[in-house]
């Protein structure tokens, strides 16, 4: 049997080939592995649009981009002011539930005779004017305003006025374990002024109130009390008052923590001088009638400043506040704002004022049938007999 020849050339290069083949085959597969790795993202090849020309085009989009960020601006404020809005409201609400809050109910009924037919005409609102503390009522004073004929009167009554408490008014003093006055044998006698102080605390411009009821019978709407901080407050947040000094007013009381000293003449008087005018009386012959005259001058220059547009619209917020802050009233907001629309109708020159007349010493006794008179002619405009009758003649 021949043997084989075998060809070890043509083996070698057989060899030779299949190692280059599978050496290309291998380094194939790894420079695709790498070029995978590589391959950039989508993004990577999106091509940027040219550039368009700057024509209508152009800036019509950027107005919108523009629009568009002021409308994110405005939402932005609108959302910020929304959200003070709520916090002043919510704010504002309770400022109010408080102011409201501290309003006394009254625990009594008045025992005056009005003229029904023209009670619904006729808004009644007591002032008082406390001290330092608020223990005594140092003024009150009656504002009557008729809605009919727009006529505003004032009327003032003496702080030393001799008066009796009620039945019910000692009863509730006993009741309560509190002191009730008693004066010449007569039993709940005392000054107008310290009616405010045996009430005590809740109950205050409730007795005060209704004691101003009782003497000059007639039914008060409402009530407002403002001690001595609030009435310079007031006078500070409106802007002054202008008016006449018509005396030299000096006086010290180191114990009252009272100072006054003021020069006659037409002047601008701040919180604090308007004060010492209203408080002055040592100096004067008549000593509180004549205090209760300037009293009601200063009133009327007070509400002519107030009733003034200007005024009220520069000086809305101030007011707001003071009153909220250190003011006592049993009026409501609803019931305030329903008698805005009278303003307008104020005219504080045609104001009517008058002290309730009587005798002073030591106590003001009061004239009752010249009281009676003088409530019937200016509140409820009804003429004395004796006058008509003289009229008739």
């Amino acid at each position: 049997m021949r043997r084989r020849r075998v060809d070890h050339d043509y083996r070698d290069r057989r060899d030779e080939i299949r190692v280059n083949r599978e050496a290309a085959r291998r380094q194939q597969i790894r420079s695709s592995r790498q070029s995978t790795k590589q391959r950039p993202t989508p993004n990577e090849y999106r091509e940027v649009p040219p550039r368009a020309a700057q024509g209508k085009r152009t800036q019509r989009r950027r107005r919108l981009a523009q629009r568009r960020r002021a409308q994110g601006v405005f939402l932005i404020l609108g959302i910020l002011l929304l959200l003070g809005a709520a916090y002043g409201g919510s704010k504002l609400y309770v400022a109010l539930q408080k102011w409201e809050g501290k309003a006394e109910t009254p625990a009594f009924n008045v025992t005056a005779s009005t003229p029904e037919q023209i009670e619904d005409e006729i808004i009644n609102l007591a002032i008082f004017g406390t001290d330092e503390d608020g223990f005594r009522a140092d003024v009150s004073m009656v504002a009557s305003f008729n809605t009919t004929t727009k006529a505003l009167s004032l009327i003032a009554v003496p702080r030393d006025t001799r008066v009796t408490m009620t039945n019910e008014m000692t009863s509730y003093l006993e009741k309560n374990g509190r002191t009730v006055p008693e004066r010449n044998g007569v039993y709940g006698q005392c000054k107008l002024t310290e009616v405010h102080a045996y009430a005590g605390e809740g109950k205050r411009s409730t007795f005060s109130v209704m004691m101003l009821e009782e003497i000059l019978g007639i039914k008060m709407d409402y009530y407002i009390k403002v001690d001595l901080s609030a009435f310079r407050d007031i006078v500070d947040a409106i802007g002054g008052v202008d008016m006449e000094v018509q005396d030299r007013l000096y006086y010290v009381d180191p114990y009252q923590d009272l100072y006054i000293d003021l020069q006659p003449g037409y002047q601008h008087l701040n919180g604090d001088k308007a004060e010492q005018l209203v408080r002055f009386r040592e100096g004067y012959a008549q000593k509180d009638l004549k205090r209760i005259q300037v009293q009601q001058d200063f009133m009327r220059a007070f509400l002519a400043k107030v009733c003034s547009t200007e005024s009220i619209l520069k000086n809305m917020n101030r007011l707001i506040e003071v009153a909220l802050d250190k003011t006592e009233s049993n009026i409501t907001l609803s019931e305030a704002l329903k008698y805005v629309k009278y303003l307008k109708d104020i005219n504080p020159q045609n104001m009517t004022t008058a002290t309730i007349p009587g005798e002073g010493g030591a106590y003001f006794d009061m004239d009752k049938d010249g009281t009676k008179a003088l409530i019937d002619r200016l509140i409820y405009g009804i003429e004395p007999v004796e006058t008509v009758q003289n009229m008739a003649e």
